[in-house]
């Protein structure tokens, strides 16, 4: 039962994991045009969010991949079942069932999934097409060339394909793709162990034994991928110590781990672990500390005509919960929401 657990402490938005997702997964490179067109293909993209003065402001970056819901909304909406849930929790993509309706990619609250608009795979981005000169002399040659039909199109050269990686599918045009968790490296991982014919049981693949695209690049170890279901085994830790599961395991368990909108009951299996930020309150200016005061601006809307809000004992009891070592990650993500959707003045 798969799952990924993201540091956000640990995070510095490098962009490593979005560069080796596209270079394990195939994934096309659009160009400045289709990206300010909102036509970007990555997998695994670097959210980031901005905090006091513009000039000088605090910047907090998010990984934010396919998240695996167990609830999934794209599963529901899709009329021809080109995404379904795997035995092992991963939502598939099946990509020859797809015929590109996008209703997944339009209910997905966390905007993950990517519609390929063209035969990035197969033909040349902005190349040459047949008739090309003969359009030109008669003045209606297209300004935007991908749009001619792929038949007329130049092709990939050869060492362009070489490139590629040979384990993982090229999608066609006109089909919706997102991450897999690095699919091919798990059935690897699988084929490599009743090869090797390891003692234990040869479906259950150990925690560390393989690492997904973007847990492999991650400098800063930020990024952990394993069994989420692996609470006994007993691994062996530096210093001498052992650890009981896995370490996706340990860090949803933890007391900063959340669900990045659990509050919508999608049950997400890629899960966050709250930044905590400490900083030297000497250099800390007027204005943040009144930001870290009042982070929710009450005095400022009561100001402007707001009333009072006046929270419930179940709501305080909730958000004073939000790290509490001893809930369940489920319940710690449904308290953190809570606590980010604190009720506003009316």
């Amino acid at each position: 039962s798969w799952g990924m657990a993201i540091d956000l402490n640990a995070c510095t938005g490098c962009n490593a994991c979005t560069i080796a997702c596209q270079a394990e997964n195939n994934i096309s490179v659009v160009g400045k045009t289709e990206v300010l067109r909102g036509r970007e293909m990555h997998w695994i993209r670097i959210d980031r969010y901005f905090e006091g003065e513009l000039d000088t402001p605090e910047i907090v970056h998010q990984p934010v991949p396919c998240m695996h819901c167990e609830n999934a909304p794209c599963e529901t909406v899709c009329p021809v079942n080109a995404t379904v849930h795997g035995p092992e929790g991963i939502n598939y993509q099946v990509y020859n069932r797809c015929i590109g309706t996008r209703y997944c990619e339009n209910n997905c609250p966390y905007k993950v999934r990517r519609f390929n608009f063209f035969d990035y795979g197969v033909k040349k981005i902005n190349g040459d097409y047949i008739g090309e000169e003969a359009m030109k002399d008669v003045g209606v040659a297209p300004k935007n060339v991908n749009l001619i039909p792929p038949r007329l199109r130049e092709r990939l050269d050869e060492i362009t394909k070489l490139g590629m990686n040979p384990d993982v599918t090229i999608r066609s045009r006109g089909v919706m793709e997102k991450c897999n968790y690095c699919l091919q490296r798990i059935n690897e991982a699988r084929i490599e162990i009743k090869l090797k014919n390891l003692p234990g049981d040869k479906e259950a693949i150990p925690d560390g034994y393989f690492q997904v695209a973007c847990q492999q690049a991650c400098p800063s170890d930020a990024i952990v991928f394993g069994d989420i279901s692996d609470t006994r085994t007993k691994y062996p830790v530096p210093g001498g110590k052992t650890r009981t599961g896995s370490r996706v395991n340990v860090m949803r368990d933890h007391g900063r781990s959340y669900m990045l909108l659990g509050y919508l009951n999608t049950r997400p299996r890629t899960t966050y672990m709250a930044g905590i930020r400490n900083p030297n309150m000497a250099l800390v200016s007027q204005a943040r500390l009144e930001r870290m005061k009042n982070p929710f601006k009450h005095e400022e809307a009561e100001e402007g005509g707001g009333t009072e809000h006046e929270h419930s004992a179940g709501e305080k009891q909730a958000m004073g919960n939000v790290f509490n070592p001893d809930k369940s990650a489920s319940d710690a993500g449904y308290r953190l929401s809570l606590a980010v959707l604190e009720p506003t003045h009316s």
